[in-house]
């Protein structure tokens, strides 16, 4: 056992590893590889040792003003300062409070954010809402209240990214974040946020919910997004899945063609099954499993397309509500002669086999002097030969197998 990198002391390089010129260093030479380096910022507490407990105490929620020890052990240390909290469930015992109402703070953090700028290609920010003024007021108002301490006008994140982006214009930042305050979160700067929702809904093969969540939401928000299957905090992708790969290939379907940060994880494109704990510096062994693999081959090279990181999205709202589909579209660009076309349509669910007629106004004719126009679905391999013009007025018939896909280039 390690210990948790999110009970933090410093945001200065672990000596273990080396020194800040040496992340700086391993940054320029991804960057050589057409790689980007994402580091960690931990918001919203420091571990219990961090230096600041020592020079600057002040930075820390107390005990409500006029409180005599002994503190609840629960919620402080015995000085008195509050454990680091979400505002549900236990005190984080290995980490201490922040208090985002002392301006002092505020600047001391944003001085820390552009040291991590200064060596990462963009910045994570863990449980990046419990920042929000709100949230905070709620949590630790009377305690920061009594010190004479109030809610700011700004917010802190607003603030922060200000300041970090006139230095560091192409910084990324995001956010980890969950319902509600997914929004909030990009109007004060987050360039993306989880979108932990998705995963949720697809976790319960809720199919209606997830077209819901894709088709209703503002195709802004979306694409301001971060889609994930898995991460340091959540199960496998295959054992989210109970196991069946194929169902959590289904669902990579429609997490990573949609528009937005594509978030992957580490032993995620092999399939691996067994959650790796960041507090340990070993892992249970998981064996890779090859269709899972063969599956993210194909899926990545499509995904990296042009038409799939820079083009037009937008939902298709289908008369068969057990598939999810939305087109996607680039035009033609000096280095693209054709314009992009891509139908999605995925059969999330367990009957086999889904058939639907989705009308594709953009269908045009291949330059051959006749109607015809060739439809590729990229997942197979598979073409067709299709009429351009009843592809725009009756439609392209599809049928897709149970907990599967189809993504047509036409």
């Amino acid at each position: 056992v390690i210990g948790s990198p999110y009970a933090v002391v410093n945001y200065t390089c672990n000596a273990e590893f080396g020194t800040d010129t040496d992340v700086l260093a391993f940054k320029q030479r991804l960057n050589a590889m057409g790689l980007r380096l994402m580091l960690d910022f931990v918001p919203n507490h420091s571990a219990v040792d961090a230096t600041w407990m020592t020079t600057h105490p002040e930075y820390f929620v107390r005990a409500p003003k006029g409180t005599s020890p002994p503190y609840d052990k629960q919620r402080y240390l015995p000085n008195g300062v509050a454990y680091g909290w979400a505002g549900w469930g236990g005190g984080w015992l290995d980490t201490a409070q922040l208090n985002y109402f002392n301006p002092a703070l505020v600047q001391a953090r944003v001085d820390q954010l552009l040291h991590v700028a200064s060596l990462a290609d963009g910045i994570r920010c863990d449980m990046a809402f419990l920042e929000l003024n709100d949230q905070f007021e709620a949590h630790w108002g009377s305690n920061v209240g009594s010190y004479g301490y109030s809610k700011p006008a700004r917010e802190f994140w607003s603030v922060a990214i200000d300041a970090v982006k006139q230095r560091y214009p192409q910084i990324i930042f995001l956010a980890e974040a969950y319902d509600p305050y997914q929004w909030p979160l990009q109007q004060n700067g987050f360039d993306y946020t989880y979108d932990k929702k998705l995963l949720d809904n697809l976790a319960v093969y809720d199919v209606q919910q997830v077209r819901n969540h894709v088709g209703m939401a503002s195709v802004d928000y979306t694409s301001h997004s971060a889609h994930f299957l898995s991460n340091h905090d959540e199960p496998r992708a295959v054992a989210k899945f109970g196991g069946a790969w194929y169902k959590a290939d289904a669902a990579a379907l429609i997490t990573y063609t949609l528009p937005g940060m594509r978030f992957w994880w580490w032993g995620q494109l092999e399939g691996f099954q067994y959650q790796l704990a960041v507090q340990l510096r070993r892992e249970r062994p998981s064996a890779a499993i090859g269709d899972v693999a063969s599956f993210y081959t194909n899926l990545l090279s499509i995904v990296s397309e042009p038409v799939f990181r820079t083009g037009n999205w937008s939902f298709v709202d289908n008369k068969n509500t057990a598939l999810v589909a939305y087109r996607w579209h680039l035009a033609a660009t000096a280095g693209a002669s054709q314009p992009q076309r891509r139908l999605v349509v995925v059969n999330f669910g367990p009957v086999d086999k889904q058939w639907d007629t989705i009308v594709l106004p953009d269908a045009t004719a291949d330059a051959n002097g006749n109607d015809t126009v060739a439809v590729r679905e990229l997942l197979s391999g598979d073409v067709f030969y299709r009429s351009a013009s009843e592809m725009r007025t009756s439609g392209l018939t599809v049928g897709v197998n149970s907990w599967y896909g189809q993504i047509f280039a036409y």
